[in-house]
């Protein structure tokens, strides 16, 4: 489904990514994780075209996204939640999950976003910016499943939010997953990312150095320590 390629990403003198190899297969739930720093979030917005590569391929069934300007990328099926969630403060929470939309709303796909979170039924003519920190993140959420992606990446999606609303997000992560579509989750509380992903790659210096299972990684505290800095 999704492929990464020797892709490499330099911004100013710095090279950032250095040789990226990664596969996200269709239905899989995968994360990527690794100390701050390594080029995790760099290399989520070198898939959504928010980073230019300076080497390498990077393609989503069979599409190489090379060739496909960012605002496009997802009429192909990604959905990408950012750090910082990237919600529009200043429109409703209607609005801001019909933005992608052309105009047209999609009444069944809303009632299914509710059904997900009904908080944002309950505010829906409220404006992004009087939303707490988990309710915009459900609604950049909501935002992404509007679209029905076939993969939806997420950075950081437990960042800063009251941990009675966090446990909500993993619930609708694992259940948007169980749906039938794909994950990539960036997420530095390792024990949420190890829960809801059966696949798992580590990034160190810009560069995939460890692909395997959840399970075997929870069997290896050694590589544990040396490319998180945890203790098991």
């Amino acid at each position: 489904m999704l492929n990464l390629r020797d892709v490499h990403v330099h911004i100013g003198k710095l090279h950032i990514l250095q040789g990226v190899n990664m596969e996200v297969k269709p239905g899989e739930s995968a994360a990527l994780l690794g100390r701050n720093g390594v080029g995790k979030t760099t290399t989520l917005r070198a898939i959504m075209g928010l980073a230019a590569r300076s080497r390498g391929s990077i393609e989503f069934d069979n599409v190489d996204l090379g060739t496909c300007p960012p605002y496009k990328i997802s009429s192909h099926g990604i959905g990408y939640v950012p750090q910082g969630r990237g919600i529009f403060p200043n429109l409703t929470v209607l609005e801001n999950l019909n933005i992608g939309m052309s105009g047209k709303r999609d009444s069944e796909r809303e009632e299914y976003v509710f059904a997900c979170f009904p908080r944002l039924k309950e505010r829906l003519k409220q404006f992004g910016s009087t939303l707490s920190g988990g309710e915009q993140q459900m609604l950049a959420i909501g935002r992404c499943l509007m679209m029905r992606p076939k993969l939806i990446i997420f950075d950081e999606p437990t960042e800063g939010i009251m941990p009675k609303l966090v446990s909500q997000i993993r619930r609708e992560i694992y259940r948007i997953n169980q749906a039938g579509v794909s994950v990539l989750l960036v997420e530095q509380n390792v024990e949420t990312a190890l829960k809801l992903c059966p696949r798992v790659f580590l990034m160190e210096k810009g560069t995939i150095v460890y692909s395997g299972t959840s399970h075997e990684l929870k069997s290896q505290p050694e590589i544990v320590h040396r490319y998180l800095g945890l203790t098991q």
